[in-house]
Formats: structure tokens, C-alpha cells, sequence
């Protein structure tokens, strides 16, 4: 998680497009659906714990504006951002507080996130590291029924998601939990539909995020 401090670690937007999408859906397989609806050109991550981002892909080129609850230090006015990135349209719970405080915000350039001001923060850094977002995934279908994951299948969709296309087997096969040894049978079943739903209302702005630049 060194990353979080270091805008050039940062990998595309379709990749931190994909961790939250992914997230998004094991969210809901929990029973925790998105907070915030997907827009085809924006879309907003909340970690539940007062840390956030907003992905606006609505202008020339995408934007990232991070607020990282750790990151007391890294303090970036709105202001600042447009004067430095140019127009940034922020949703909610953004809009509603535009005196606030920032932690960091950065332009894609095809390549890279530059310029960028402030840090990306550990909310942006966790979407994007594999061992993270499995871990979250696992521990969302724990929420279901004590049983256990397949974490290949759930490597599998994580990379259907940043390639922007999956198919229901692969989310069937990622949500699928199987009895620990010496019990019967699971409590409850996970939703596959539940994933589906929310893998598919988050697809147009997916895709965008994802045609953006190369994957790395």
C-alpha cells in the first residue's frame, strides 16, 4: 500500500474503475448495496469509513479527486483543482460541500496521472491492489455463509472486470462458496444475481473508464 502517497503508482483509470466496480459487487452480495448510483460519465467510491473518490471521465480526459480521511496533512481546495486540472464536475457528496478540503486530485494523460495535486490516499490504492480487493471479496461473502472461496474464480472476475466484460459462469463461479470440512451444507447461498446487477449498471461507465488508456 506504499502507493498511496505516489500519484505515479497509480495505475489507469479503467483499472481503478475495475476495483471499485468489483468491490461495488461483493458489496451487494453482502447485502450493501452502492451508495451512490453510477452515472455513465462519473461514478463515486465510498469506503463506509469517511473516505472517498469520484472518477469523472465527463471531460476531455478523465479526473480522479480523492478525500482520504488519513490524510490530514494533504489538504487541497476545489479551487485549486480547476485552477490546476480545469473543469471537474463533482456528484455527491462531493457537490454538496465544495468548501471542503480535498486530499488529491490528477489528470490521465494516456499514460500517466499527471498533473496531479496532493496524494491519491489509501482509498484510491486499495481498489487497485489485487491482494486487497480479494480479501474484501472473501470476507463480503463471509457476510453470507461461513464457507469456502474460490480465489481463483474471484481472481478471474477482478480481470473480466478491468478487461470491461465478464460472463454470468465467472460471476457464478466467484460468488460460489462450498461447505468447510466437516460441515454439511452452506447456511445461505450467495446472489450471484446481486453481483450481476451491479456489474451491469456500472458497464457504460466501465467501458469508458476502461478505453481510457493502457492497462498497466
Amino acid at each position: 500500500m506504499s502507493g498511496h502517497k505516489d500519484w505515479s503508482s497509480l495505475p489507469s483509470p479503467g483499472h481503478v474503475a475495475a476495483g471499485l466496480v468489483f468491490q461495488a459487487a461483493f458489496s451487494a452480495v453482502s447485502g450493501l448495496p452502492p451508495r451512490y448510483a453510477p452515472e455513465r460519465e462519473r461514478a463515486v467510491y465510498d469506503d463506509g469509513g469517511g473516505s472517498s473518490f469520484v472518477l469523472d471521465l465527463g471531460g476531455t480526459v478523465p479526473v480522479l479527486v480523492t478525500r482520504d480521511r488519513d490524510e490530514f496533512d494533504a489538504r487541497v481546495s476545489l479551487a485549486e483543482i480547476r485552477a490546476a486540472l480545469g473543469p471537474v464536475e463533482l456528484p455527491a457528496p462531493f457537490a454538496g460541500e465544495p468548501d471542503r478540503y480535498f486530499s488529491g486530485a490528477a489528470r490521465w494523460d494516456g499514460a500517466s496521472w499527471t498533473p496531479a495535486l496532493g496524494v491519491p490516499g489509501r482509498v484510491a490504492a486499495h481498489v487497485v491492489d489485487d491482494g486487497h480487493l480479494l480479501v474484501e471479496a472473501d470476507i463480503a461473502l463471509g457476510e453470507v455463509a461461513e464457507g469456502e472461496s474460490d480465489r481463483d474464480a474471484l481472481a478471474a472476475l477482478l480481470s473480466a472486470a478491468r478487461a470491461g466484460a465478464w460472463g454470468r459462469e465467472t460471476v457464478e463461479a466467484a460468488v460460489r462458496l462450498v461447505p468447510y470440512e466437516g460441515d454439511d451444507a452452506l447456511e445461505a447461498e450467495p446472489d450471484p444475481d446481486a453481483a450481476l446487477d451491479v456489474l451491469d449498471r456500472y458497464s457504460a461507465f466501465l467501458g469508458r473508464a476502461v478505453a481510457a488508456g493502457p492497462e498497466h
